[in-house]
């Protein structure tokens, strides 16, 4: 057990370790990567893997091309093994306010360089023959997207962290932020003291609960996120592009055969992390499979293979869920040193490793390299908030994801 770091970042998931991997090889000596768990054994595992490049702003589809490309460096950058594929993937309209948002995405596609294109019904079938055209108005090709084995993310960052000198302390539960005149010196684990000037919450569904128990307010849900990944299927290629339909907010990509599907539901569950006990572990979610069988009958015109397909495996994670769908990444005024990097909203993992070299520049340099202000906590405000309108407002997020309100 160290006792002394000049950083220590709090969780293993893939913004945490991302954050560990990028401060050391910017030169930061001993730092420490802090976890409740096993190194990289929670939510991010559990992952659906998807890279989706075309986002809601400007500075949001900047940092996920700047984390695909770094996906498909990881293992030269890391030296850790990770497999992906570039596969493009099929935006489905079956609504006309989907079929507008899908011309405003194509059109600030376009404009900031992405592969993108409106394409016949045939053509998105011929593409990928899973994908049936009844009921379906305008489909999106998008020829950048990809995705990857999300259980070897955290784990490669952690471990290539490791590899050029940071300290990895799984099975280390933080009690405390400690700070002292509006300052961080370190935190209180049950383990001991570890005294240092800079600690990154990126705890996860356990954010909030560490953020707090510091006296600092963070306005984010631990929210339940569940899918299938199918036994193998004829056909069922890994370069088949992935498909997500908007309206459901149903998504679905290749693997191991197979497929993996899941869905943003219209009433998702929230979870007080406090009340589950000291040894809740996220493989001890309670997971509901009629809510993904309900939405796999809603869009069986469209992928009728969900109804079929035998099940081999059911996962579930815990993302956290923002009232405004955005990230929280950066200091906070609250104390300095203190750091965020939470609020996945179900795209955390595969944003990772650009937040985690943005945040990491950010502590470093004193400024992050491009106006990271969309996503900083001040945003929040210092008023209070209501725990019902948070919930609401996190669950519209959640549910609308992909298409029009």
């Amino acid at each position: 057990m160290t006792s002394q770091a000049h950083a220590i970042v709090i969780g293993s998931g893939g913004l945490g370790a991302a954050t560990a991997f990028y401060l050391v090889s910017r030169g930061v000596r001993n730092v420490a990567l802090v976890d409740k768990h096993d190194i990289g054994s929670q939510t991010s595992p559990r992952a659906a893997g998807m890279v989706s490049c075309v986002r809601k702003s400007d500075l949001m589809i900047q940092l996920i091309k700047l984390a695909a490309h770094k996906i498909r460096r990881f293992t030269q950058d890391t030296g850790q093994p990770l497999d992906w594929v570039h596969s493009g993937s099929l935006k489905v309209a079956r609504r006309p306010q989907d079929a507008e948002v899908i011309q405003s995405d194509i059109a600030r596609g376009r404009r900031l360089g992405l592969d993108v294109e409106r394409i016949s019904l045939q053509e998105a079938h011929t593409l990928n023959p899973f994908l049936e055209p009844d009921g379906v108005l305008a489909v999106m090709r998008v020829g950048d997207d990809m995705f990857f084995d999300p259980s070897q993310v955290a784990v490669g960052f952690a471990r290539g962290a490791e590899a050029r000198g940071a300290t990895l302390l799984p099975h280390t539960a933080v009690t405390r932020v400690l700070i002292e005149k509006g300052q961080v010196t370190g935190i209180a684990t049950n383990k001991g003291t570890i005294r240092a000037p800079i600690v990154v919450d990126a705890a996860g569904a356990l954010t909030r609960q560490v953020a707090e128990a510091s006296g600092i307010r963070i306005p984010l849900l631990p929210t339940a996120q569940q899918l299938f990944v199918t036994e193998p299927l004829q056909g069922a290629r890994a370069d088949l592009p992935m498909v997500r339909i908007m309206d459901a907010a149903v998504y679905l990509r290749p693997c191991d055969g197979g497929f993996l599907w899941g869905v943003y539901e219209e009433d998702p569950r929230f979870f007080d992390m406090s009340s589950l006990g000291e040894k809740f572990q996220v493989k001890d979610m309670v997971l509901d499979a009629e809510v993904l069988w309900r939405y796999a009958d809603d869009v069986k015109r469209q992928l009728p293979i969900l109804l079929t397909a035998k099940v081999r495996e059911h996962r579930g994670g815990i993302p956290t869920m923002t009232a405004d769908g955005q990230h929280v990444v950066g200091p906070t005024p609250a104390a300095r040193g203190f750091f965020f990097a939470s609020g996945c909203n179900v795209a955390g993992l595969s944003i990772s490793p650009a937040l985690g070299e943005a945040l990491a520049a950010w502590i470093v340099d004193g400024v992050p390299p491009i106006d990271l202000a969309p996503l900083s906590i001040a945003r929040f405000g210092t008023g209070s908030w209501s725990e019902e309108q948070l919930k609401q407002q996190a669950a519209w997020q959640y549910r609308h994801f992909y298409g029009a309100p």
